[in-house]
């Protein structure tokens, strides 16, 4: 009897131990996400659009935050609540750094965005992936889709589509181990942890 209990417990510790190794397993990266000086369009990301990026516009700098979209799951946002407001890890700066981040299992949407108080700014939309499965970056554009419903809401759907089908598809290998992979406003980068 003494004999079952003791392989019950060791099969019981292994079976813990299994998810646990396989979550180690998962590659981790540091997202550095740089914004451009000003929107493509020449507006400041924060402030006063007429004012452009003058010095009378004292919060130029976007809030910047990373959203991971993954096929059929809510958006997961990194930024720091507080309270009712949102902030960014990186208050009012051009360059924000997102540390030990699971980028698993691919393809993954990633939404760079710039915190507002009413309506957040999309930055730039990419989906990171290690191969051309069409209906897996099928999966993924629907999912953003559904991130843009979440975190734009008041923004038209003709820019929503647009968005999505403006992300860049890129190969995880291309923008890891540190070099920058440029989008339309920003570029980022990811060292692997």
């Amino acid at each position: 009897m003494i004999r079952i209990v003791n392989r019950l417990a060791a099969l019981l510790a292994f079976a813990l131990l299994v998810p646990l190794s396989a979550q180690a397993q998962e590659p981790r990266f540091d997202i550095t996400v740089t914004a451009d000086a000003t929107k493509a369009n020449g507006s400041p990301w924060d402030g006063v659009p007429r004012l452009g990026n003058s010095k009378l516009n004292l919060n130029a700098a976007p809030d910047i935050a990373v959203c991971l979209v993954r096929a059929n799951a809510k958006p997961e946002c990194l930024w720091k609540p507080q309270g009712r407001r949102l902030l960014s890890q990186c208050q009012n700066a051009w360059t924000c750094k997102f540390d030990n981040v699971a980028l698993a299992p691919l393809p993954i949407g990633l939404v760079f965005i710039d915190i507002d108080a009413r309506n957040h700014d999309i930055i730039d939309v990419a989906v990171l992936t290690d191969r051309t499965d069409a209906k897996a970056n099928d999966e993924i554009a629907d999912s953003l889709r559904t991130a843009m419903s979440v975190l734009t809401p008041h923004r038209s759907e003709d820019t929503k589509e647009r968005l999505v089908r403006s992300a860049k598809l890129l190969p995880l290998a291309d923008c890891a181990d540190g070099k920058p992979c440029r989008l339309t406003q920003s570029q980022f980068a990811l060292t692997r942890r």
